[in-house]
């Protein structure tokens, strides 16, 4: 508001202004700023009356339009930076709400002037409006560049937030399903060959009755790192939920038995970790049928397996034979 106030004060000198348009030039590039910030920060309600502060800005930009003669140069800045101000409040439908109020200062201050018109703008006045026109561009440029920052941050977490699992950071059952689906959909006409695995903690239920809900999430944060870790760089790690994760692996059958074998052994020597409890896992597992190449068909496979694992006494890995 100061800056805009420089070149309305070198038109006011240029006119031999009297002292009421000395008084309110005052006001509205010094004293309002002030009084609208006191007004918002006491008020009940900061948003509502924000927008009511807003607004008697674009009123008094307004009387300076005319108050100034229509002085062509201070005119033009002095709307322009209003309209853009109110748009970027992300205020809906401010920027339009506050252009009858523009254009009623305006009138007002027409109406007090007698009409004066003197578009003209000197030199001075030029190099007056130079400040407000640079500066007020670079702070809302570097504003709107902090703002786009700041939403592409948030989008990034929203994505994280969608597609992980917030205790282990692998994918949630929605998005993995997703990415699998996705996958079979590449295999179809190919020579790939992947497989799944389904691996369940055994009595996990009693782990959470003897030890509390906060050892348990331990032990799921611990299995999520070793399923990390043992797995190729490429597998699609998901946790179905509780105690159950799946694990896609572009592998054959034979090779991802290897896997899932060393995933089960690295769980009872416990070589990663320091967990202050044992347990074991049970796992299934599954390769694609590329002619029931459904992901229905291949879960309920896989997920076969892992009841064959558990039926044959838990802490160990079984193949699905069709």
């Amino acid at each position: 508001m100061a800056l805009g106030g420089l070149p309305i004060a070198v038109v006011l000198v240029e006119n031999n202004a009297s002292w009421f348009y000395w008084g309110w030039w005052l006001f509205g590039c010094f004293i309002w700023t002030h009084l609208a910030y006191y007004l918002s920060t006491r008020s009940s309600n900061p948003y509502k009356t924000e927008k009511y502060n807003l607004t008697f800005d674009s009123f008094i930009a307004g009387t300076w339009v005319s108050l100034t003669y229509f002085n062509l140069l201070p005119a033009a800045i002095l709307v322009i930076i209003t309209m853009a101000d109110k748009i970027s409040t992300g205020i809906r439908n401010l920027w339009l709400y506050s252009i009858p109020v523009i254009i009623l200062g305006a009138l007002i201050g027409a109406v007090i002037t007698g009409f004066a018109f003197q578009p003209q703008s000197s030199v001075a006045v030029v190099v007056a409006s130079i400040p407000i026109m640079t500066i007020h561009t670079l702070l809302v440029s570097f504003g709107s560049h902090r703002l786009i920052r700041k939403v592409r941050n948030q989008n990034r977490l929203l994505t994280t937030l969608s597609q992980n699992d917030t205790l282990t950071s692998l994918f949630n059952r929605r998005h993995w399903q997703q990415e699998a689906e996705l996958l079979i959909s590449q295999c179809e006409g190919s020579d790939k060959v992947v497989s799944l695995m389904i691996v369940d903690i055994d009595h996990f239920k009693q782990i959470n009755d003897k030890y509390g809900h906060s050892i348990g999430d331990e032990v799921i944060q611990y299995l999520a790192n070793i399923l990390t870790i043992s797995t190729p760089n490429d597998a699609l790690i998901g946790r179905l939920g509780g105690d159950e994760f799946a694990i896609v692996v572009q592998k054959k059958l034979s090779d991802a038995n290897i896997i899932a074998n060393k995933i089960v052994n690295a769980v009872n020597n416990h070589q990663h970790s320091d967990m202050r409890i044992s347990f074991t896992l049970s796992v299934g597992v599954a390769e694609l049928d590329k002619v029931n190449c459904t992901f229905r068909a291949w879960f309920d496979a896989a997920d076969k397996a892992l009841y064959q694992a558990k039926k044959l006494g838990r802490n160990q890995v079984a193949l699905f034979s069709s």
